[in-house]
């Protein structure tokens, strides 16, 4: 990282990040606002809006890493209203049981919007969530409501298994979502780690983007005093690194991110840097797509075959 000067203790003169082209205002918001509703996934691709009508996104972390809040400052900011959708809190275990999956509408489209996230239960220092479990949710087996069971994961006779999931169904993006205001080494214990890196050999042997969500910034007082700095911060810029490497994964691949947790307005930073991150979601999923461009071309002229016998 090359030396760059200070206007502060914390605060770098020249980002670490660009934004593209950007800016910390009303009219690139609007604009990423229109990005994201319009998005379809793999849009170039002919056929791929009926073959995949949402991208799927996994929340994946530990407990209180702010998964399901992620989801209710997304529905929030597109909604134009607070969200509380997804309960969220702290715990000292899972509060998500199920595996919950969510859509948003747009607030000028009524429609939904063309992805899913997914809530999956958190990690836990004493309890690792099932890989088999996991397995299945990323090969689109597991359906929005099932219950997760410690010591047995879901079969073929579960009422929540689909015994035949398409493309469409499976995951096609994975966010990890790590507490900001935590050193790493204690985000990722030795545990916490140990069942990441199984998950994470899942992942790879299929191909699925990771990303990871940098949450509560708000603890770092240059961003606390203004979100729209968060990438000239030094903290952050540190603490993106650090986590980058306990995951095992580059940098850029670290979104920083605020929730909404103590205010009751939506702020233009908070939207812009949710819309922002938002949109690096959808294009690692359509990198996922592109790996299966011909699965999907050769699904939808099948499709179309039948249709016509």
């Amino acid at each position: 990282m090359e030396d760059k000067k200070e206007t502060s203790p914390d605060m770098l003169l020249q980002p670490w990040h660009e934004m593209d082209d950007y800016e910390w205002n009303e009219t690139s918001l609007e604009r990423l606002q229109t990005e994201i509703e319009e998005y379809t996934p793999l849009a170039e691709l002919e056929g791929s809006p009926e073959k995949i009508p949402f991208v799927n996104v996994l929340l994946m972390g530990r407990i209180s890493s702010g998964k399901s809040s992620f989801f209710n400052t997304v529905e929030s900011v597109i909604k134009g209203r607070l969200s509380i959708r997804s309960r969220a809190g702290c715990a000292t275990s899972s509060l998500t049981k199920s595996l919950d999956v969510y859509k948003v509408k747009g607030r000028r489209t009524f429609r939904h919007l063309r992805f899913r996230m997914i809530d999956c239960r958190g990690l836990e220092e004493d309890q690792s969530i099932n890989s088999r479990d996991v397995e299945a949710i990323l090969d689109g087996h597991v359906m929005d409501g099932y219950v997760f069971n410690q010591g047995t994961p879901i079969n073929k006779d579960n009422s929540k298994f689909r015994k035949d999931p398409s493309i469409g169904d499976r995951v096609h993006c994975v966010l990890f979502v790590v507490d900001g205001s935590n050193p790493p080494e204690i985000t990722m214990s030795q545990n916490v780690e140990k069942q990441v890196k199984e998950l994470q050999e899942l992942m790879n042997g299929r191909k699925i983007p990771q990303l990871i969500l940098l949450t509560k910034l708000d603890t770092m007082v240059t961003v606390k005093e203004d979100l729209s700095k968060v990438f000239h911060s030094r903290s952050v810029l540190e603490m993106r690194d650090k986590v980058a490497m306990s995951f095992g994964l580059p940098s850029y691949t670290v979104l920083p991110m605020q929730n909404l947790a103590n205010s009751r307005t939506v702020s233009t930073e908070i939207k812009m840097l949710t819309l922002y991150n938002i949109r690096q979601i959808l294009r690692a999923a359509d990198d996922y797509l592109e790996n299966f461009e011909d699965e999907i071309l050769a699904d939808t002229y099948m499709g179309a075959q039948v249709k016509t016998h």
